[in-house]
């Protein structure tokens, strides 16, 4: 299965995983695969500076987008002193690293949409779903559905499908045509080229015979 990023959640990403689907989803753009100047200790549920400064589980928050969010926090008597203190947290006094609940599910895909698969699926994405997409919503007028209901909602999308699919079709026709009007010429160039090396031919030979060499 290949999403976009708008389908990204802990949610799906554990539903994939629960039914054995081998998805393909661009992850949110909040997630971070890694932190720079820091690496996780999964035993410890910390964060590690490369001054070796831990930064321990604090408490859990939600975002204004409702993502549940584990928060990690250093002390500020560690901080305090540090050589890299400007370059590392500014004026705060202490570091401070959000990462979403469902961080493993997330490296579980960051790793699979680094394979080989993943970017030929991305891919076939981009040269299939994304252009129908992007013609429906820029050239047929369907940024927003005007209607209420999903019965005459359905119905403005398979119009919308309908004139796509006859444009798709005229276009294909057309290149048919031409296709067809070009082989015709190449078969009539064969044809002539042939009858007038075949007239050449007969030229000569009649030539020869009415003036026979002595």
């Amino acid at each position: 299965m290949l999403e976009d990023a708008g389908y990204s959640s802990g949610t799906a990403l554990q539903a994939l995983e629960d039914n054995n689907i081998e998805g393909y989803i661009p992850n949110f753009c909040q997630y971070k695969p890694s932190r720079e100047g820091f690496t996780y200790n999964k035993e410890n549920d910390c964060y590690t500076c490369s001054r070796g400064v831990h930064l321990p589980f604090k408490k859990l928050t939600t975002t204004s987008l409702g993502y549940q969010m584990k928060v990690y926090r250093s002390s500020a008597r560690d901080c305090g002193p540090c050589p890299l203190r400007s370059v590392c947290i500014g004026k705060s006094d202490y570091k401070k690293i959000d990462d979403t609940i469902d961080k493993p599910l997330y490296d579980r895909m960051h790793a699979r949409l680094q394979t080989h698969k993943a970017r030929r699926m991305k891919k076939l994405r981009s040269s299939t779903v994304e252009p129908v997409l992007g013609t429906l919503v820029n050239y047929l007028n369907m940024r927003r559905v005007n209607t209420r209901g999903l019965r005459q909602a359905n119905k403005c999308m398979l119009m919308a499908a309908v004139a796509y699919n006859l444009k798709k079709l005229m276009k294909w026709q057309t290149k048919k045509v031409q296709a067809d009007v070009k082989a015709l010429q190449i078969k009539a160039g064969k044809e002539l080229l042939n009858f007038i090396s075949m007239l050449i031919s007969f030229i000569v030979h009649h030539t020869i015979n009415l003036h026979p060499k002595n």
